[in-house]
């Protein structure tokens, strides 16, 4: 019977579901995703290969897993100290310029999400999606408050939003195909605030 590590059966499952997403974690992001099987993140964490399965299906639910536990500090990540005393407009360039410094970060787990996002199953891009719904609620926010101040079109808020974020996705999936992504980040995060802003700024 495997020793149990924690006070009780629960926290010691709790503990080993924590380990192998620790695990998954820095293996996705050494070696890469398609690179990463179920036995290298059980091996990593340190239990049996057979054990994952009480855990996780496959390794498409052990990255959306991970992805749905880490987006929440992601986000708030991105909206700490967004500069209180602008308006709509600077917050909502920052906010994109801040998304796409975390995917050219190949410290960041989003570099490789976005690479494998499209060949993902629409069960887990889905997952994927409504964690990153919080971020994308922000945007459709900021739309609509440039449109009240008056510095945005007036288009429908919620579609404007939606197709801001989208471009933005597109932008750092583009972006990570680069190898000098770090480099180019500045110049890509510009190219995207200004493509975004000749779309929908009043003047």
């Amino acid at each position: 019977m495997p020793r149990i590590r924690a006070a009780n059966i629960a926290a010691h499952k709790e503990a080993t579901r924590r380990d192998l997403l620790e695990a998954a974690g820095a293996l996705f992001r050494a070696l890469g995703y398609q690179d990463t099987g179920l036995s290298d993140i059980a091996s990593y964490a340190g239990i049996g290969r057979t054990t994952i399965y009480e855990y996780f299906s496959d390794k498409e639910d052990v990255l959306a897993t991970l992805v749905e536990e880490a987006m929440p500090g992601v986000i708030s990540g991105m909206l700490a100290d967004l500069p209180e005393e602008v308006g709509a407009g600077p917050r909502l360039a920052e906010l994109l310029v801040r998304g796409t410094a975390f995917v050219s970060t190949d410290e960041a787990l989003g570099a490789e999400l976005m690479r494998q996002l499209p060949v993902l199953s629409p069960a887990t891009q889905r997952r994927i999606r409504a964690a990153h719904a919080p971020l994308e609620h922000e945007i459709v926010a900021l739309c609509r408050q440039g449109m009240e101040e008056g510095v945005f079109r007036r288009l429908d808020p919620e579609e404007t939003g939606r197709l801001v974020f989208a471009v933005m996705t597109a932008a750092s999936q583009s972006l990570i195909r680069d190898r000098d992504a770090k480099q180019r980040m500045h110049e890509a995060a510009d190219t995207l605030v200004a493509f975004v802003f000749r779309g929908i700024a009043a003047t």
